[in-house]
């Protein structure tokens, strides 16, 4: 049976917002034992440690060399290795529109999947908001609706509220109107549906799960056995995970764009290893932190532009697969998504998920 390791870096449950963490990435690879022994001794020969962290190789910059040949070893065969990744801060814009706009429009009759207009308004407020305003503001603005989702009270959702309509009245023209996306569903919404909203839906782990997924089900039909770093947060999830991943799903094929969705995953097992046991999931952990690394370097720090510019000779963007990140896009064809409807699978898979949750996930 085929076997896929999955370890991230990066990971801050709900908090989307953690400044010291702005990016998450989930790193993968399908390597056999002994494959991820070669590879391991052949790019950190010397090094003499038993278990391989990213964090503590790139210490000080001591083992950037090595780090860049073994990117290089990984970019030689794309289909071996790869990596999803979100930037965070942006991910919660995602959520924002799919949790709080998305249901005012799906009542309103306005399906807002369909041709990407859900990812066109994360966009447009992303970028609105820096230019309109300021990134701090943006962030601000988007603590508030992370402490509303997070706690569900009434106290958090009044504080939210208030801010919007505080900055709201202030503001005048095209930022008065922004504002009204997010101030209507205050009105129409209301308090009753934050608390309906359901548990950890701030949790953007099992999207990048769910990703590599897919991308490993397209390169090979299986059956799969998903391993996954003990040391993550996964298993609060993993519920809903096996229900998606289950060889037991009918057949259905939905073509989105950049990835395929293909169903049945044809996962019969997802377990929990050490990483110190399994070198495959060492791998994945240098892999994720280099992604890191390059996505989040300091632009006023030499080194850490040089450090980059190498990692991306290496060819590490070739191992990027897929994730969330901001993009000025906000048409249809610029988005890729011209005549296509995301609420096709959603409502498929939503059914899905109701016939296999447990009583007590």
């Amino acid at each position: 049976m085929r076997t896929y390791y999955v370890d991230e870096t990066g990971f801050t449950g709900e908090d989307l917002l953690a400044e010291d963490q702005p990016i998450f990435v989930q790193a993968t690879n399908d390597f056999s034992d002994a494959e991820a022994h070669d590879l391991i001794a052949s790019c950190f020969g010397g090094v003499g440690s038993a278990e391989l962290k990213y964090s503590r190789l790139a210490r000080g910059g001591r083992h950037h060399d090595k780090i860049i040949t073994f990117i290089r070893a990984l970019a030689a065969d794309q289909l071996r290795a790869g990596a999803w990744v979100a930037h965070k801060e942006y991910a919660l814009m995602t959520l924002v529109v799919d949790w709080w706009m998305e249901p005012l429009a799906y009542r309103h009759g306005l399906n807002l999947y369909k041709d990407g207009g859900n990812h066109a308004m994360a966009n447009m407020l992303y970028s609105c908001f820096e230019g309109f305003w300021s990134p701090a503001f943006r962030r601000k603005l988007l603590l508030h609706f992370q402490r509303m989702f997070r706690a569900r009270t009434m106290e958090r959702y009044e504080e939210c509220r208030a801010l919007v309509e505080k900055e709201k009245q202030r503001v005048d023209g095209d930022r008065e109107e922004i504002l009204r996306y997010f101030s209507l569903s205050f009105m129409l919404l209301g308090y009753q549906h934050v608390k309906g909203v359901p548990e950890r839906v701030l949790d953007i782990a099992l999207t990048g799960l769910v990703q590599l997924g897919h991308a490993w089900n397209e390169r090979h039909k299986g059956p799969w056995t998903v391993v996954h770093d003990q040391s993550s947060n996964m298993a609060k999830q993993k519920w809903i995970w096996d229900a998606y991943s289950a060889a037991t799903l009918p057949e259905a094929r939905f073509e989105n764009p950049g990835t395929v969705a293909q169903f049945p995953m044809n996962v019969v097992q997802t377990r929990f290893g050490d990483s110190f046991q399994e070198k495959q999931l060492q791998v994945c952990d240098v892999l994720a932190g280099a992604c890191a690394a390059v996505l989040r370097f300091d632009r006023n720090n030499p080194d850490d532009v040089a450090y980059r510019e190498k990692l991306l000779e290496a060819g590490i963007e070739s191992l990027i697969i897929a994730g969330l990140w901001p993009s000025t896009d906000v048409t249809p064809e610029s988005l890729g998504r011209k005549g296509w409807d995301g609420n096709v699978a959603l409502e498929w898979l939503t059914e899905q998920m109701h016939a296999r949750r447990p009583d007590k996930p």
